[in-house]
């Protein structure tokens, strides 16, 4: 088994949510969505994979949006859009999804 450099297992689908507004509201009442106490790190967890996401606040225009978002792996370690089974990505992303805009 190969490992994957660092910016290799980042080339993913995630990006396109960097910079979209996030709803820490609805993610604080969800039970199958960590946040962490900082309010800075949001994680979704489906099996053995996780779609973790960096969330930042913005001063001037008052509201959290998506920093930077993975996907991981249950040992920690990053994994590539291909890594996870479609049905584990696809209902990791639409819980996601429910928590944007």
């Amino acid at each position: 088994m190969s490992r994957r450099g660092l910016g290799e297992a980042h080339d993913t689908s995630l990006r396109q949510y960097v910079g979209q507004r996030i709803n820490l509201f609805r993610a604080m009442h969800l039970s199958a969505t960590f946040l962490d106490e900082e309010r800075t790190v949001l994680a979704l967890r489906e099996g053995e994979y996780a779609l973790t996401a960096r969330v930042i606040f913005d001063v001037a225009f008052g509201y959290f949006y998506v920093g930077d978002c993975r996907w991981y792996r249950s040992d920690l370690t990053r994994a590539a859009d291909d890594d996870l089974p479609d049905g584990v990505r696809q209902t990791l992303l639409r819980r996601f999804l429910q928590l944007l805009g």
